[in-house]
């Protein structure tokens, strides 16, 4: 059981400060976690039940930490393809080859072979493991480079530029801004106040508050309420209920309002989904688990692509063996372990990621070894995966692979 979580904000990639737990306890942001954690908040206060001296020994000895060994600091997505991974021997032909988490946020984590990493990132690495080849990579694929590329292909549009502008970070996430959680249902509100206002002429006082109001409308909300299946009459009628206008509004919704802002609702997270799966697919090319184009098939001739038969025979997927030695006969399947409250629960997410996985797979033409990428959920949120690493980092447990390549 967990008494205490401890927060941190991630400034860049390699730093982070610890934030108020939210606990009635206050840390000193410029305080190392790992001496933080170890000095048992001696020199902080309670806020809640005054300074720690005063309070009775029971309650003192409940809220302070024990002595505490800090075997491992971990990253959410780390944690679950390691969890995944712990558990995957049980389903032949498998290998987890990322952890993935979309929730508040969206990040993903995959081994990479250290050759192909710049020499200031492998340093460290090689001096404690000289003979180590691989390592895992916390992609952060959400921060601040990503936007040139959205931009360049047309992604961003004005409501994505809008919310960025005007969030507490502009410009730091814009792939987290358009996937998030944390974001989704302020986007939702931005394009339906520009639908209802900006296009239906309808007055900004008469519509409900919460499609007016900064981070009102809540991911939360929008997959409990307006992604479910009912009627577009049954939703006008909830949404009656929990997305009222102000009470001198003559304004209601209608079943035509609900199905606009389900269509928005659906558009957002179908955008999402799809941003996710390129992402996905884009980062396993990149550490060559799939070719996202068929150089054993196609050659251009004449500004036209053709069709090798003899080359495309050479790499059916039932004839090429599989890229991983020791694998029973049979394609193999690639595992991405996720793990994160949108992907996990919001109605149909999960299922739509997969859909242009596939579809982008499909349009790749056939992989080596007949490979296939398929979503694994890491039900445990990467909590075993923790406990594995946390004891092979201590030396507790025997050293264990995520991957065999």
């Amino acid at each position: 059981m967990f008494l205490r979580l401890i927060y941190c904000r991630q400034d860049s990639l390699d730093e982070a400060i610890l934030m108020p737990t939210g606990k009635g306890l206050s840390l000193n942001s410029d305080l190392n976690l790992r001496q933080a954690l170890l000095n048992g908040y001696a020199r902080h206060t309670y806020s809640t039940h005054g300074d720690e001296m005063n309070m009775p020994a029971k309650r003192r000895r409940l809220f302070s930490l024990p002595k505490l060994k800090v075997a491992v600091m971990i990253n959410d997505t780390t944690a679950t393809l390691a969890s995944l991974a712990y558990s995957i021997p049980s389903l032949p032909n498998t290998r987890v080859v990322m952890g993935l988490i979309v929730g508040a946020g969206c990040n993903a984590t995959v081994p990479m072979k250290l050759a192909d990493l710049h020499e200031s990132k492998t340093k460290s690495i090689l001096e404690k493991h000289p003979d180590a080849q691989e390592t895992l990579i916390s992609t952060e694929w959400t921060l601040s480079t990503a936007a040139a590329s959205f931009d360049e292909l047309g992604i961003r549009t004005k409501w994505d530029l809008q919310l960025d502008k005007n969030c507490k970070r502009p410009g730091f996430q814009p792939m987290e801004y358009m996937v998030g959680g944390g974001y989704t249902g302020e986007l939702v509100r931005i394009v339906c106040y520009d639908w209802f206002h900006g296009v239906l002429g309808i007055q900004r006082s008469k519509l409900p508050l919460k499609l007016v109001e900064e981070y009102s409308l809540s991911t939360d909300y929008l997959s409990l309420v307006v992604a479910s299946s009912l009627s577009d009459e049954r939703l006008a009628s909830e949404l009656s209920k929990t997305l009222q206008p102000s009470p001198e509004s003559d304004w209601t919704w209608s079943p035509e309002y609900a199905r606009d802002i389900r269509a928005i609702a659906s558009a957002v997270q179908d955008r999402a989904a799809s941003l996710v799966a390129s992402a996905v697919v884009g980062l396993l090319d990149c550490i060559d688990e799939v070719q996202l184009c068929n150089k054993a098939s196609e050659h251009v001739n004449a500004g036209k692509i053709n069709t090798d038969t003899r080359a495309t025979e050479e790499t059916d997927p039932e004839s090429v063996p599989s890229s991983t030695p020791g694998w029973n006969s049979g394609p193999e399947e690639l595992a991405v372990a996720f793990s994160g409250g949108v992907i996990q629960h919001y109605p149909h997410y999960k299922e739509n990621v997969q859909r242009y996985i596939d579809r982008l797979l499909l349009r790749a033409g056939p992989q080596v070894g007949g490979k296939s990428v398929f979503l694994r959920e890491a039900s445990d949120g990467g909590i075993i995966g923790t406990g594995v690493l946390a004891g092979t980092a201590s030396g507790e447990i025997g050293e264990i692979k995520v991957t065999t390549n």
